[in-house]
């Protein structure tokens, strides 16, 4: 999708390539990524510059119980998120998101957590259960204030909204850092749905933000 404006950092793009990411915001890297022809391109050479760094990396002999303590660690429930090759506008039946709904995004089952503004909780591995959600913000409805002590990701599905940096429409994905603040509000007569995931808990400014963050979860 070529009028995408907002991207994840260059460092975001990096530890989803190396799989440092949790699996909550390695989901919405990877729906971004799905929809992004350069970020998908970028994950691409960040791969084959990883791939070089092994070849030409020494043999370390492993221990005699390292795959027995592999077995005993993975967890077979996990989704396994890599991003598909971009189609330009690409269905969102395609989206790696898809993975984690029932249906389509037409099917979600909304859970109003305050005025104008609904979610649904998805199950991911993340900083805590439950940290990877999609968000429903009606049109005009304005997200409580707040910062946050960790990074947030969230790409845009449907819709749009504004910030204090900037437009944000389909596609396009905030990577917001441990200080940074903002007051997103939805723009346009459609609702803005959001795929959201934090690394840490959110900081909300206002007192309304405070009420509803145990609803949220964020």
């Amino acid at each position: 999708m070529s009028n995408i404006r907002h991207h994840p950092k260059t460092e975001t793009l990096a530890a989803f390539a190396a799989g440092r990411l949790d699996e909550a915001r390695a989901v919405v890297i990877a729906t971004h990524a799905a929809i992004c022809t350069e970020c998908a391109q970028a994950i691409e050479e960040f791969e084959t510059v990883g791939g070089a760094f092994l070849e030409d990396a020494e043999p370390v002999a492993l221990r005699d119980d390292a795959l027995e303590n592999v077995l005993r660690r993975a967890d077979p429930g996990v989704n396994v998120v890599t991003p598909q090759k971009p189609a330009g506008d690409l269905p969102e039946t395609r989206l790696p998101l898809s993975a984690y709904l029932e249906g389509s995004i037409d099917d979600v089952a909304w859970r109003a957590v305050a005025p104008g503004l609904s979610q649904s909780v998805l199950k991911a591995e993340g900083y805590r259960p439950g940290v990877l959600r999609l968000l429903k913000i009606a049109p005009g409805v304005r997200m409580p204030r707040h910062s946050h002590k960790g990074e947030e990701l969230t790409v845009i599905l449907r819709g749009a909204y504004k910030d204090e940096i900037g437009d944000f429409a389909v596609g396009d994905l905030a990577d917001l850092d441990a200080g940074d603040t903002h007051t997103p509000e939805a723009i346009g007569d459609e609702p803005c749905i959001c795929l959201i995931a934090a690394a840490a808990p959110l900081r909300f400014k206002t007192v309304l933000g405070r009420i509803v963050q145990p609803f949220i979860g964020l």
